[in-house]
């Protein structure tokens, strides 16, 4: 059928599989009566009463627990059961913690966007008024120099000299 490149059989020519440490670990999914646990305590899956202190050890059997495994029918043990229970409300609570969390966030968020919005508004109103009270101011003005008899470009250039005036006395 089909051959083995020789590049890759020789990938490993230089490996020694005597040199390689033996694990002592029993398999523990070869334990009789439906009893076993991994022997390391950090397993990755925490439904296994006993793993990180929590469940309960059957008496007089050391450190036998009930597996995380359905039985022959598909049915979980009511201590494996009870176990995913009380890991899922955990994490249940800890959602809700975060939620309220974000909650909290979005709410402080939404009175921080209020307020300015309505800053922006107040201010909005406030550049209005001015705008309107210069409009008047120059209306004013102009109508003063008219009275006058002087035209307003006259006067612009009066205002400008003296700004000038001003304006030099106070740099030099």
């Amino acid at each position: 059928f089909h051959q083995r490149d020789n590049n890759r059989s020789s990938l490993f020519s230089g490996y020694d599989q005597r040199s390689r440490p033996t694990s002592t670990s029993p398999n523990p999914y070869t334990a009789s009566n439906g009893y076993s646990i991994p022997s390391s305590s950090n397993s990755t899956f925490a439904a296994y009463p006993g793993n990180g202190g929590i469940g309960t050890e059957r008496a007089g059997s050391g450190a036998s627990f009930r597996s995380a495994t359905p039985d022959k029918r598909g049915a979980y043990s009511d201590a494996v059961l009870s176990e995913l229970e009380s890991q899922n409300d955990e994490q249940v609570s800890e959602m809700s913690k975060k939620v309220g969390m974000l909650k909290d966030l979005t709410l402080r968020i939404g009175d921080e966007i209020r307020d300015s919005t309505a800053l922006a508004e107040k201010m909005n109103d406030q550049f209005s008024n001015t705008s309107n009270k210069l409009k008047g101011t120059m209306n004013r003005m102009l109508r003063m120099a008219q009275s006058t008899g002087v035209g307003w470009k006259v006067w612009l250039i009066f205002f400008a000299f003296v700004t000038a005036l001003f304006w030099y006395v106070w740099l030099f």
